[in-house]
């Protein structure tokens, strides 16, 4: 088939530091195309630049050539790439919190009614949102998906966001190069496989697909073709038969990666926290009178197939959803699930979902680390007795130095701006914020997603590092079993919202598996 997409010397830079340096690509009409790197490798500069991101104009443009279908473009805009058949679903979701999942999903396709054309003509007619919400269900019904498309999308849990977003996108007509931004990091690999047969389906009818991911056994299913970024380069290019998981790691990294793997041990059976009868009305992860005891000084793993309840436990105990049950904590009941109050108790909960919960875009990298500690505990004032006190900025720049360093959070200054780093290193500004409040008791959500192999490996050895030097107590909510097992003192299975079976983490493949489905092992 011919190129639906060529790039040729394509270059981009952020501030004089260079993001993309003579990059050369090409991807065919009804080809899976994938793109690999660390963190800051240019993967996500390269979608942007393609798609029409107004960040890569205000930042300088870029240099190089763009050949679309054969012609020459210069997308401005994400209109412009919209209007040309491009379409993209991003690694943090463009979805409007505030409209449902219907109006999401057709925004600026409304069917509307004919009389109404008629009348008024197309742009003032009335939307026929009965029409609008069963072409929503239908493009969701293609993904797996059954859900209240009426549902505001503020509401719904990250992993149905990430659907929404991709129903979206392939529920275009004109839809003929699709750009994908780590579109499985926040699904559970069951959920992930059938996203990868929907787009095996899609690139078979004809639609050319740039497919990024950290997961690397996914690259070498879905891809005809394969790009590895590192540093803003490409450093080398591998076709179906050549690709391997091992391969990839190296170029990408450009170093082995040694797993992390915490030692297993006797359990101090205190109770630091107890949730009875605890239910969270969470939409998409709802908990429904779960029971569970967290020990002193463990990390313990919550696992489920996405919907299934694992994400909701620290957000209802922080009062983000409405929450019900008894909650004891160091020995008190915890009466009102308040974040501030919690955080000063010593619980902190590091979000899933970085764009909606986790990052201040606008601000800068320090800013974003230091805002809960002193906002919440006043660390970095000048005055402790004033709870206005002056920022000590000294103190909280060399703070934020030392997670800057310690985290390799990769940045041209401390004072940039955190919407212009990647998703990798706006999770570890994320991490750093937690570190900085020094919890007792930390829950992590799905603290891998959206990073690369070596920095994966990085945070987990840092969970395990805090939990072993300091003894705070860690709940790690996850899709990713592989890091539970080798991370978990124990981990606690969930289905349909209750603890089904606490196993040990080197439990066979087969009790896990079963206990996931809700079936008992022998």
């Amino acid at each position: 088939m011919e190129n639906i997409l060529e790039i040729k010397e394509l270059s981009k830079d952020y501030h004089g530091v260079p993001a993309l340096i003579d990059i050369d690509l090409s991807v065919k009409a009804g080809e899976i195309h994938g793109i690999v790197g660390a963190n800051g490798s240019g993967k996500s500069t390269l979608m942007n630049t393609l798609f029409g991101n107004p960040i890569v104009r205000e930042t300088g443009g870029y240099r190089g050539q763009i050949l679309y279908r054969g012609r020459r473009i210069h997308p401005k805009s994400c209109g412009e790439a919209i209007r040309l058949g491009i379409g993209m679903a991003h690694q943090e979701f463009a979805l409007l919190p505030d409209l449902t999942i219907a109006e999401n999903i057709k925004l600026g396709r409304e069917r509307t009614w004919k009389f109404t054309n008629r009348l008024f003509g197309p742009k003032y007619s009335f939307i026929d949102r009965k029409r609008n919400a069963a072409g929503a269900a239908q493009a969701l019904h293609k993904l797996g998906l059954d859900v209240d498309v009426g549902i505001k999308v503020i509401n719904l849990a990250t992993n149905t966001k990430q659907f929404v977003e991709l129903a979206r996108e392939i529920d275009r007509r004109d839809l003929q190069l699709l750009l994908l931004d780590e579109p499985t990091a926040v699904l559970s690999k069951r959920d992930g496989l059938k996203l990868i047969e929907v787009l095996m389906g899609m690139s078979q009818a004809g639609l050319g697909i740039i497919f990024i991911s950290h997961r690397l056994e996914e690259i070498g299913h879905i891809c005809d073709r394969v790009t590895v970024l590192r540093d803003g380069r490409v450093v080398s290019r591998y076709n179906k038969g050549e690709i391997s998981i091992s391969r990839l790691a190296r170029d990408m990294i450009g170093h082995r990666v040694n797993k992390a793997i915490a030692p297993t041990r006797d359990l101090n059976t205190r109770p630091v926290i107890s949730f009875r009868q605890f239910s969270v009305d969470m939409p998409g992860e709802a908990l429904k009178g779960l029971d569970l005891t967290v020990f002193e000084g463990e990390i313990l793993g919550l696992t489920s197939l996405s919907g299934h309840g694992k994400l909701a436990l620290g957000y209802g105990l922080m009062g983000l959803y409405p929450a019900a049950g008894e909650v004891i904590y160091e020995n008190q009941r915890i009466d009102q699930m308040n974040a501030k109050a919690n955080i000063l108790k010593g619980i902190y909960v590091l979000p899933d979902d970085r764009q909606g919960l986790g990052i201040l875009p606008e601000h800068s990298l320090a800013e974003n680390i230091i805002f809960t500690g002193n906002q919440v505990k006043n660390q970095f004032a000048k005055n402790l007795l004033r709870p206005f006190g002056f920022l000590d900025q000294k103190r909280a720049d060399l703070h934020v130095g030392q997670l800057v360093n310690e985290l390799e959070i990769k940045c041209t200054s401390i004072k940039q701006k955190i919407r212009e780093l990647s998703g990798g290193n706006q999770q570890k500004v994320c991490m750093a914020r937690a570190l900085t409040v020094d919890p007792k008791l930390l829950f992590v959500a799905e603290p891998t997603r959206g990073i690369d192999i070596s920095a994966k490996e990085k945070i987990l050895k840092l969970l395990i590092d805090l939990n072993r030097t300091k003894q705070t107590t860690i709940v790690i909510a996850s899709s990713e079993l592989d890091e539970l097992k080798r991370v978990c003192d124990r981990i606690a299975v969930l289905v349909e919202g209750k603890v089904f079976k606490i196993l040990s983490p080197d439990s066979p493949e087969v009790d896990f598996g079963l206990a996931l489905a809700g079936e008992q092992s022998n």
